[in-house]
């Protein structure tokens, strides 16, 4: 006998709840992915000053960094950079004041302070290291200590990809939830395993490579061409519905395995977004995950 249907009550706010977890868990992937900047508060002798350090760029604009207004009298900074992975030596340049604006995902921010504009690297996935120092009058100090901060260059993404493909992945990580829940409910599975697994299918491996082409040049970059973690989560996360798929009509291997690939699918989204992703190699002129420079005539 198929497994009894929830009752309304209790199906609404298990959706409820897998919706919930699943926007927590996306807010954090978002907040310790690339894209998101580095914002903080420093304290110094002479008052607090408020910084965004940019961690992800289009090719084309320059890296700003910035520290905002309103500043304490007599502060003044520096940024210490280089190209990542390259044979280059450190180069320092004082920040000044001025309005910076950049984008993120569409979104426009104004910022007024001092600042930094590096040049924009050419290379798909070319990255700058760099590190910021204030100095108050008492001497000098790098705002993140001894570790530099990364920030990687892509080319532009068009919207009408990047949307979707950012709902279709936000969709499947609800469902993957919604359907573990279930599982521990007691309900009819079937149904949910199979859209569970057609989201994750249009999400990461037919949206997520066109979106990772325009990006990065390459298609793929995971098992069996590279080892990009990006890629090869979302392999891990199929490989463990696909096996729930294939044990849903047995009751006693079915909810086991369902709830494991919806921790399965939790847990890769706890991990933060494109560790260990595409990288640009200045030391030998490669990388992986990356076709490296632009088409000059346009990207």
């Amino acid at each position: 006998m198929p497994p009894p249907r929830l009752s309304p009550l209790l199906s609404l706010l298990l959706w409820l709840l897998a919706a919930a977890l699943a926007v927590a868990t996306f807010f954090h992937q978002n907040r310790t992915g690339p894209t998101y900047p580095l914002r903080g508060v420093v304290d110094t002798d002479r008052g607090q000053v408020a910084f965004i350090f940019l961690r992800s760029e289009e090719i084309g604009t320059g890296l700003q960094i910035m520290v905002k207004e309103p500043l304490p009298a007599g502060i003044s900074g520096t940024v210490r950079w280089r190209r990542y992975k390259s044979p280059d030596a450190w180069t320092e340049t004082p920040m000044a004041p001025g309005a910076f604006r950049f984008s993120r995902r569409g979104e426009v921010e104004e910022i007024k302070g001092f600042g930094v504009v590096l040049p924009s690297l050419p290379e798909r996935a070319g990255k700058y290291e760099y590190l910021v120092f204030l100095d108050d009058g008492s001497g000098r100090r790098s705002v993140t200590g001894e570790k530099p901060i990364h920030a990687r260059y892509k080319a532009p993404v068009p919207r009408w990809v990047l949307v979707p493909h950012i709902l279709a992945i936000f969709l499947s990580l609800m469902l993957a939830l919604r359907t573990g829940f279930q599982a521990l409910a007691g309900g009819p599975l079937r149904g949910l395993v199979r859209v569970t697994i057609a989201s994750l299918l249009l999400g990461a491996f037919v949206l997520g490579p066109i979106v990772q082409h325009y990006a990065f040049g390459v298609w793929w970059s995971g098992i069996p061409f590279g080892f990009d973690w990006t890629d090869n989560k979302v392999l891990v996360e199929l490989a463990a519905w696909c096996l729930a798929a294939l044990v849903v009509a047995q009751p006693r291997r079915a909810r086991p395995a369902i709830l494991g690939a919806a921790l399965v699918t939790l847990a890769i989204y706890l991990i933060p977004h494109s560790v260990f992703g595409s990288e640009y190699d200045y030391t030998r002129g490669g990388g992986h995950g990356t076709a490296g420079a632009v088409n000059p005539k346009g990207l």
